[in-house]
């Protein structure tokens, strides 16, 4: 009993003794003991947190892609102007070749069996040129009868070679006097032309019925032609628009529009079919197919020399024409078209006093030969109704043996002015 007592009171007094490190090390042991658990508990906790926060974000995103109950309404808007756009590209691209005729009794078949309509055919042609003309406001230089008539009895030949072999300053009288008359030309007109300057002007002469599909071949080839020369003229009287004279214009002279390929230089419009078969290898790569028919021209003006490239620009500008049905007998409404892209282009000085230009008076201003290679292109969408089916199947296709699509001529020296 005694050493019981005894024991408990030596515990007593070690305890008493060791409190300041008894007491920190029980509240360690302890603190020891609720770290794992709660630490376990942490790591759960934020397994958890991770979970909701990504099934969070998941519900967002499924609130913020929720279709609305009007959402078709407005996915219909958006495909209604998409279409209302395509189609309007689309009506805009067949517009341009709906073009004016020269006649409405002819394409796709004419509605008479007769030579009849042909003829009224070649003689709307015939005056086709001399409008070109009287629309750029432009004559050639004087002819030698137009000299004979307005100055009598000179004598041109003579003055001319007389005028070649002596010094300027001295002129004969009747150098004088071809110089004056070519002069007071120079101030009547804006630019130089002639109908022989376009192309396919004489195609109708001498010209006899032979049948239908001949004749309106012949009618759909001279469309064609119309068509290209009236861009031509109208880029033209943009560029010449407030000048009076020759020698203020910018285009000065007209020399020729020739339609061409690799092998001879035809009258008529000729389709590029195939690399190789236009005046030049194109570098847009384009020829005929199921969208598009194409031809290619040559062109040459007289031009300042400041001009040249506001003169191309032009030319490939956006031009306007009135379209009035296939038959000509709707609401005539305005269009616009854009079909020509320059392939070549080429530039030239001029000796003024060769005879090529001795009565043209071209102004003070620097001025240059331009020559052009152009590609025109037709949307068949736009005139593939009006195009004779044995055009395409003929002429362009070729599915058939042996045709003739274009009479062609050899290049003659004269066509150039050379």
């Amino acid at each position: 009993m005694t050493m019981k007592i005894r024991f408990n009171i030596d515990i007593a007094k070690i305890f008493k003794k060791n409190t300041v490190i008894i007491i920190p090390t029980a509240i360690a042991l302890a603190a020891a003991m609720l770290f794992v658990p709660t630490y376990l508990m942490r790591e759960k906790i934020k397994v958890k947190l991770e979970e909701s926060v990504k099934v969070g974000k998941e519900v967002g995103s499924v609130e913020r892609t929720v279709v609305s109950s009007k959402q078709h309404e407005e996915a219909k808007k958006y495909e209604d102007t998409y279409q209302a756009d395509a189609n309007e590209i689309e009506d805009i691209a067949r517009q341009t070749s709906q073009r004016e005729l020269i006649s409405y009794k002819i394409f796709p078949e004419p509605n008479e069996k007769s030579a009849q309509i042909f003829n009224e055919f070649r003689k709307a042609y015939a005056g086709i040129f001399e409008g070109l003309v009287k629309d750029m406001n432009a004559l050639d230089a004087p002819t030698d009868n137009e000299i004979r008539k307005q100055a009598g009895s000179v004598d041109i030949t003579a003055a001319e070679a007389d005028s070649a072999g002596r010094d300027s300053r001295s002129p004969s009288s009747n150098d004088t006097i071809i110089k004056l008359i070519c002069k007071r030309r120079s101030e009547e007109v804006t630019a130089y032309a002639s109908p022989k300057s376009f192309s396919g002007y004489a195609a109708w002469d001498k010209w006899e019925y032979s049948g239908v599909e001949s004749a309106v071949r012949k009618c759909w080839y001279c469309q064609l032609a119309y068509w290209i020369h009236k861009d031509i003229v109208d880029t033209i009287k943009y560029m010449n628009q407030g000048f009076n004279s020759t020698t203020k214009s910018s285009v000065k002279r007209l020399l020729d529009v020739r339609f061409a390929n690799r092998t001879a230089i035809s009258e008529l419009p000729v389709y590029v079919t195939a690399a190789g078969k236009g005046l030049c290898q194109p570098w847009t790569g384009r020829i005929c197919n199921d969208q598009i028919d194409v031809v290619h021209f040559d062109l040459s003006v007289v031009i300042k020399a400041d001009d040249v490239l506001k003169f191309m620009a032009a030319l490939c500008s956006e031009k306007e024409h009135t379209f009035a049905g296939y038959k000509g007998s709707q609401k005539p409404e305005k269009y616009k078209h854009n079909q020509i892209t320059i392939l070549q282009s080429s530039i030239e000085p001029i000796d003024r006093e060769s005879s090529e230009h001795k009565r043209y008076y071209y102004g003070e201003n620097a001025v240059v030969l331009l020559n052009l290679v152009c590609e025109y292109d037709f949307i068949r969408q736009g005139y593939d109704p009006i195009k004779p089916k044995f055009i395409q199947v003929n002429d362009i296709n070729g599915v058939v043996a042996g045709a003739q699509p274009q009479q062609q001529r050899a290049p003659q020296a004269q066509d150039r002015g050379e």
